[in-house]
């Protein structure tokens, strides 16, 4: 119920459109009601004793309330319609809001494909609830006024008719609890089936190189398979629970017809009554059907929107401080103060580091894998918070600044590029949107992307496929140095920014990051520790620990764990 409440509170906000809905759908409801209402006159005054006034006045009524019927069926359909898709809108803003907050721990910890499935199929699962709302008020308002119709009529009649009512309910009530359930596991079934296409898409080029194929092909169809298997489970439920009622509610019209037709041989009872009472109680099966399958509805509805407040309620990480201070340069001052870091407790990543980066430095961070370098850069524009010390900025703690603010100064070049849907220009503007054409051209050019551009079909305007797939990786590594450009960073972050390159084109990327990290405080790092060497300071991280600091002279010097790491790569070609 709690879910329910919160998926209908979001009415609130639109209450004369809900009100008018509403309105026009008890309507409809009354039109529906008064068919069975006429039918005493149709038989006794019409055909019984037949009177051509109430024939005349019973065509033209029928004619009025039809058309009265369809025009608030209309208006009820179009403005729940409107209803349902402005909160659903608002629905979808609200989770993807809360993921643009969320750090990347979060999605560390998601799969890609599970929270797709969360902000568009979740999310269409809700829109069969609040698009059938007002259908539901409507069918309330048709069963209460039918019952009171058929009483109205003939009570003891009513009342037999009434008796199957808790059956049904019953009925309605263990179908409900398992649909809930297989709704949420069908939800999640779908989420894996895009998780699976998802990993597929982004990575075919290892799936084809690998011949991965069958591997795929059998995780994919295992994921349909169980998607097959609940759904089914769905359908079976949702293919029963129609013909049982049915079953039941003709059961129960054949016992009422049966002491109907007696009472009327019996003189208790005229025949247009009883036939009116038999169209009205049809009737009253009618908003009986719909309630069942409403029910259905709402279980399947509860379980797609647990999945989707787990989104919009998920805890944010790194939050801004209410008194956070906005910036509006950078010198490039950077400090660790004695930070430490875990992603789990009492599972450290990073332990008591302390470095002091002056303006303009080059900084290299090599170690192991699994050494904390990632996690170092990470720490800088504030991707996580720090679990003890502090890392400043200028001076000041990241945490005491805003984080569009301070982010806006530091520019991270990783080493897989990400470009996204839209033009080269458009790429590249992103590292500044209010750039000009000409500041892009000129962004281009100092990253020695100028010439390939203009050789594309439509230069700057050329269309990109999904993720730049339709350039090499240099080009793509290119077009994300002229966005770095454009940014103009105080603080440069690279993350092997040259690897898995030819020769050609690392010589043109290097040229362009040695123009991008003059006067700029540049963090990088590196596995290929050739790429370092003219480091101002070259940092040798550890299980977590800074294990030693200096040149790359100095550290070789030492003969610790720099020179056993330098040693093991260029052993055969370099003579120390």
């Amino acid at each position: 119920m709690k879910t329910l409440k919160r998926v209908l509170s979001y009415f609130g906000d639109y209450l004369p459109y809900l009100f008018t809905g509403i309105f026009c759908s008890a309507i409809v409801a009354v039109c529906t009601i008064f068919p069975a209402w006429v039918m005493k006159s149709v038989v006794n005054d019409v055909l019984v004793s037949r009177d051509l006034g109430v024939l005349h006045w019973i065509a033209l009524a029928l004619i009025v309330v039809m058309f009265v019927k369809g025009v608030a069926h209309f208006l009820e359909t179009y403005l729940m319609h409107y209803v349902s898709q402005s909160i659903l809108k608002r629905i979808r803003s609200a989770c993807f809001d809360r993921m643009l907050e969320l750090s990347l721990s979060f999605y560390e910890k998601q799969r890609t494909g599970q929270l797709m499935s969360r902000i568009t199929s979740d999310v269409l699962v809700l829109q069969n609830l609040l698009t059938s709302f007002s259908s539901l008020i409507g069918d309330v308002i048709a069963f209460t006024g039918f019952c009171i119709y058929i009483f109205y009529l003939h009570w003891k009649l009513a009342l037999i008719s009434i008796v199957i009512i808790p059956f049904i309910g019953a009925l309605i009530n263990q179908f409900s609890r398992k649909m809930k359930k297989i709704g949420s596991r069908m939800q999640s079934r779908i989420g894996d089936i895009s998780s699976v296409l998802q990993e597929f898409i982004t990575g075919v080029k290892v799936v084809k190189s690998f011949t991965l194929e069958d591997f795929v092909r059998g995780r994919f169809e295992q994921a349909n398979g169980a998607n097959f298997s609940e759904t089914m489970r769905g359908g079976r439920i949702n293919a029963a629970t129609t013909p049982v009622i049915e079953f039941i509610n003709t059961c129960g019209l054949a016992i009422i017809f049966w002491y109907g037709g007696y009472e009327v041989i019996r003189g208790n009872l005229d025949a247009g009554q009883l036939i009116s009472f038999l169209t009205a109680l049809v009737g009253l099966f009618s908003p009986i059907k719909n309630l069942s399958r409403m029910s259905n509805i709402i279980s399947q509805s509860v379980g797609a929107g647990e999945r989707v407040f787990e989104v919009i309620d998920a805890h944010v990480d790194v939050q801004q401080s209410k008194n956070a201070i906005e910036i509006s340069g950078c010198r490039g001052e950077v400090e660790f103060c004695d930070v430490s870091f875990a992603y789990n407790a009492n599972e450290p990543v990073l332990k008591k580091v302390n470095i002091k980066v002056a303006p303009g430095e080059v900084i290299a961070l090599v170690g192991p894998s699994g050494a904390g370098k990632t996690t170092f850069i990470n720490l800088i524009p504030r991707f996580f918070d720090v679990s003890g010390g502090a890392v400043k900025i200028d001076g000041q703690d990241v945490r005491d600044l805003t984080l569009n603010s301070m982010r806006r100064f530091i520019a991270m070049v990783p080493q897989e590029t990400l470009l996204f849907s839209g033009t080269i220009e458009d790429n590249i503007r992103f590292g500044r949107l209010d750039a000009t054409r000409d500041e892009i051209v000129e962004a281009a050019k100092l990253a020695n992307a100028h010439d390939f551009i203009v050789s594309q079909p439509n230069g700057y305007d050329t269309m990109l496929g999904e993720r730049g797939v339709n350039l090499s990786g240099g080009q793509a590594q290119r077009v994300a140095l002229s966005r770095a450009f454009l940014k103009d960073p105080g603080i440069l972050i690279l993350d092997e920014a040259t690897s898995a390159l030819d020769s050609e084109t690392e010589n043109l990327i290097k040229e362009s990051l040695n123009r991008l990290m003059t006067n700029r405080t540049t963090f990088m790092i590196a596995h290929r520790l050739s790429t370092v060497v003219k480091a101002d300071k070259i940092i040798v991280l550890q299980k977590g620990e800074i294990v030693e600091i200096g040149s790359h002279s100095q550290l070789l010097s030492q003969q610790g764990l720099y020179s056993q790491l330098y040693r093991s790569q260029y052993a055969d070609q370099v003579s120390l």
